[in-house]
């Protein structure tokens, strides 16, 4: 579904002391969080905001980070918490995630394919990512 709608690659910034005026962080999360591609910013609740990255790296690259510190014109810097859009997101909720690295060793390369690493992987978590080395099958 989110990729029908053009959110796969979608985030939720989430501040918990304050944050910047919105037009404010449309300019100052993709210089501060090393944004490559083109993103759209917009307020989804009180200290949320959804960000639509349009690159694949770009997800995965603003995910690695636990937290950014977004600073204002001003010099006032507002803590930032990345969080994964789903269609379990709710905003009411505290979430804890955390980005993990599986491995399996000793795999036989007939499960190298995506689709059979993703199926393993989903017994943990979301996978959103293979390594190169996984990809090449190097």
């Amino acid at each position: 579904m989110n990729v029908l709608e053009n959110l796969q690659y979608t985030v939720i910034g989430k501040f918990s002391y304050g944050w910047p005026q919105l037009e404010e962080l449309r300019k100052l999360i993709p210089s501060q969080c090393q944004i490559k591609g083109t993103c759209q910013i917009g307020l989804l609740r009180n200290r949320h905001v959804l960000i639509r990255l349009k690159l694949f790296e770009d997800f995965v690259n603003i995910m690695a980070k636990p937290s950014y510190y977004i600073t204002d014109r001003k010099g006032f810097a507002y803590p930032m918490r990345p969080l994964i859009y789903d269609e379990k997101f709710k905003v009411t909720e505290e979430t804890t995630q955390a980005m993990a690295w599986i491995s399996f060793p000793n795999l036989w390369p007939i499960f190298f394919g995506k689709e059979s690493l993703f199926s393993l992987a989903a017994a943990i978590g979301k996978p959103i990512h293979l390594d190169n080395a996984t990809v090449h099958k190097t």
